[in-house]
């Protein structure tokens, strides 16, 4: 019995072997470095949008809080042109009067008189020249009016 016995038309097979295992081992490191890549790029794109959201999300807080922003029968409101609302995010934001609904809100007592309104809030990523991603926040919001045995208070609509 013979070992090592090689026959002359396998002389180049181990060659060939590592070609091919090396041209695997490179498309699937190029595969990975590809799928990286675009996790990194998604990731960055969730984060530009979370803080567009949370712009406009500080918006609204800065408006809702101060009653004297909804003043009933004023439409297309900047509350940000009154000094006093702070505006650290440079949201836009606009309040509108809403005529067409009158009534108490679903729960609320018939004692007090009520106004509608629609507050609109728009914040960008601001992470940079190029605004990527921008979120709008719409609040249905109502204002208990104030009688003479009454508070006023601003709540926003569940």
């Amino acid at each position: 019995m013979k070992y090592g016995h090689f026959s002359k038309n396998e002389s180049g097979m181990a060659l060939v072997v590592a070609l091919v295992m090396m041209t695997v081992l490179t498309l699937i490191g190029l595969a990975a470095s590809f799928t990286s890549t675009f996790e990194i790029m998604l990731s960055g794109e969730k984060r530009r949008s979370t803080d567009a959201f949370y712009n406009a999300d500080s918006g609204a807080n800065v408006i809702i809080p101060r009653y004297v922003n909804f003043v009933p029968g004023r439409s297309n409101y900047n509350p940000f042109t009154d000094p006093i609302n702070s505006n650290p995010t440079n949201v836009t934001a606009r309040i509108d009067f809403d005529p067409l609904k009158i009534g108490p809100p679903e729960g609320q007592s018939f004692n007090n008189d009520y106004a509608y309104f629609w507050v609109e809030s728009r914040g960008d990523d601001r992470t940079g020249n190029a605004t990527r991603s921008r979120c709008t926040i719409n609040l249905n919001v109502y204002r208990v009016l104030a009688k003479s045995d009454s508070s006023t208070e601003v709540v926003v609509n569940p």
